[in-house]
């Protein structure tokens, strides 16, 4: 990625937000691996004894949810040279795989993730659970995944090119370490029996991806990335036995203690301001918990992951799926809880009632009847590590009953193209965009240079319902200083009123908008539109300046890696001078001859809103 002149400035805004060892530790890394290049050292040469340990605590290590086709379905497409994961169907061969190798421009995050080799584990599954008179399907399975193996071994080696990029990437090898010690003591002795070279090999590599892994700890990056390195190590740790294999589980200990200080925020929420990631970091700390040997590290990690779950209880819709905030998929909440019980954690996973200020985390919760309200105002994420942040500095998620209804546009992947822009920009979410321009300067895949800083949060809960508000300095940089200012109120007695006054001198464009989860339809009406699901029925009315246009428009909207799907985005335009305000109250249908006017629920009247914001903003 080649920086010109006139990016500079925007690369030192990325930059100031940095630490300075993760700075240096890039640039050593980088002198590191040329001096790899042109003197090549193995300084560890020796090999390591298997452990025989690990397999009696196998069974309580959690498996994560698989993102993979399984039985069959796996078997049957590996057959024709294709693999499906993350929602997505490839070619990569039968005869010789394509391990993706070097860098990759498109479909980055499936590429990675097939290094993973979680989908090579449900092989193994389907050869463990079959007898010595293996079925077609388990006789299948076990030829796909020797072969699979073996191809890997073969090309993917450190010293093959374009190896390093993906396929030994430190995060992939944390990540791999532990689908391979799970395979070793779960495959039947049999599999190895007629296969010598091959058992050689895969023990040899192994190792070698230990010890580069202990050599390359993601201290640049740090966040989920350094986390999911101590779990690599631990589990080499317990997988070989020695010196060397002690010391990586005490520095896997280490690292998971410190970690847990610097990633987690006081009210439990994770620095990344990620739900999904939030999920990732929590079945982290509990492998953590199971691997390690260290008491006071386990008791860490405990305590950890019961701050993190009373946090998650929170932070899911009625329908039990956790925002989209940042990036992220939709998941159901409630099924990381599962393994944890199995080890002997608890957590209260009903449904809370009322409502919760996450004020380290800047997380606004409402839960009521009829709304369930989630108001994002915090940073866009950790300092040293936004790269999993999005400019949705003042948006929000809601459902009203049991159904959603305001979401998030999700992610796709990791690219860097035109969804991935839309899926971090301000204008695809449900917050004020002001000029076109993001709130947060969003750029290439991870990157995030000028950042919104909320202030002037207010919070206020009552037994019937939440009024809170924020402000932002995401544009405190355009002609004019525009300040976005956004109040929320839910209100059990059916009233949901979102109020955003955009203040500043000039003339500046102002949009606004709410993506609709894709089972409601909205019909334009006087004020505003009508929307209808299955079960419910709700009038949205909008109120605001007279230039104020309104429109439906057709947006992408991604709930998992892989999918996109179209849903509506009901949106309103200005141009013009500022100050402006906009309210927006959305009220079920069968209401509406109880209420004469918006004015019942406290909004005024356009001009009179207009006439007194403009008397506030006089010079």
């Amino acid at each position: 990625m080649m920086t010109t002149l006139s990016q500079f400035p925007r690369l030192l805004r990325t930059a100031s937000h940095l630490r300075f060892s993760q700075l240096s530790y890039r640039v050593g890394r980088l002198v590191k691996r040329r001096l790899d290049q042109v003197f090549p050292t193995d300084h560890n040469p020796a090999s390591l004894e298997v452990s025989a340990s690990l397999a009696d605590t196998l069974p309580v290590v959690p498996l994560p949810a698989t993102t993979s086709g399984t039985g069959d379905d796996l078997v049957a497409l590996l057959g024709r040279g294709e693999l499906r994961h993350l929602n997505q169907t490839a070619e990569i061969g039968s005869a010789k795989t394509d391990w993706r190798l070097g860098p990759q421009r498109r479909d980055r995050l499936w590429a990675i993730t097939l290094h993973y080799h979680e989908w090579l584990f449900e092989l193994v599954r389907i050869v463990a659970a079959s007898g010595p008179d293996a079925s077609p399907l388990a006789a299948a399975a076990e030829h796909q995944l020797s072969h699979s193996l073996s191809d890997w071994l073969h090309n993917c080696d450190l010293a093959q090119p374009g190896a390093r990029d993906l396929a030994w990437n430190s995060y992939a090898i944390a990540t791999r370490l532990g689908w391979w010690a799970r395979a070793w003591h779960v495959l039947p002795d049999r599999f190895w029996q007629d296969r010598s070279e091959l058992r050689a090999a895969f023990l040899a590599s192994m190792l070698r991806q230990a010890r580069h892994l202990a050599a390359n700890l993601e201290w640049d990056l740090r966040g989920n990335h350094l986390l999911r390195d101590a779990v690599g190590l631990a589990w080499a740790g317990r997988f070989f036995e020695g010196d060397e294999a002690a010391r990586w589980l005490a520095q896997a200990a280490a690292l998971a203690i410190q970690q847990a200080d610097e990633q987690t925020l006081p009210d439990g929420g994770h620095f990344e301001l990620s739900p999904m990631y939030h999920r990732e970091v929590m079945h982290d700390w509990l492998s953590l918990a199971c691997l390690l040997r260290d008491d006071r590290a386990i008791e860490k990690m405990r305590d950890t992951w019961q701050r993190m779950a009373a946090y998650a209880v929170w932070l899911k819709h009625p329908d039990g799926t956790a925002p989209q905030f940042n990036d992220g998929a939709m998941f159901h909440v409630d099924n990381g809880f599962e393994p944890a019980r199995k080890f002997g954690w608890t957590v209260d996973a009903f449904r809370p009632i009322g409502g919760r200020y996450f004020d380290s985390s800047g997380i606004v919760v409402w839960h009521g009847d009829p709304w369930t309200v989630l108001f994002d105002v915090g940073e866009v994420g950790a300092a040293c590590q936004p790269g999993h942040a999005h400019a949705d500095t003042l948006t929000l998620e809601c459902s009203y009953r049991s159904q959603r209804l305001f979401v998030d546009p999700g992610c796709f992947g990791y690219d860097d193209d035109d969804r991935r822009a839309y899926d971090r920009s301000t204008a695809a979410h449900n917050t004020v965009c002001v000029d076109g321009v993001d709130s947060s300067e969003m750029w290439h895949i991870f990157r995030v240079g000028r950042r919104a800083r909320p202030v002037q949060t207010r919070v206020d809960f009552t037994r019937d319902g939440v009024a809170a508000a924020a402000s932002h300095t995401g544009y405190d940089h355009l002609p004019g200083s525009p300040r976005h200012d956004r109040s929320v109120r839910a209100d059990n007695r059916g009233a949901f009123v979102v109020r955003d006054r955009v203040t500043g001198r000039g003339d500046h464009e102002v949009a606004g908008g709410f993506l609709l989860a894709e089972h409601w339809t909205a019909t334009p009406c006087d004020s505003g539109w009508l929307l209808a699901s299955a079960q419910e029925k709700l009038r949205v009315r909008v109120s605001g300046p007279s230039q104020l246009q309104l429109r439906t428009a057709a947006r992408a909207w991604h709930p998992d890696y892989g999918v996109a799907r179209t849903t509506l985005r009901l949106e309103w335009h200005y141009a013009g001078p500022l100050p402006i305000e906009v309210v927006v109250c959305v009220e079920a249908v069968e209401l509406m001859d109880l209420l004469d006017s918006v004015d019942t629920m406290e909004v005024k009247s356009n001009d009179g809103n207009q006439a007194a914001l403009n008397e506030r903003s006089a010079p």
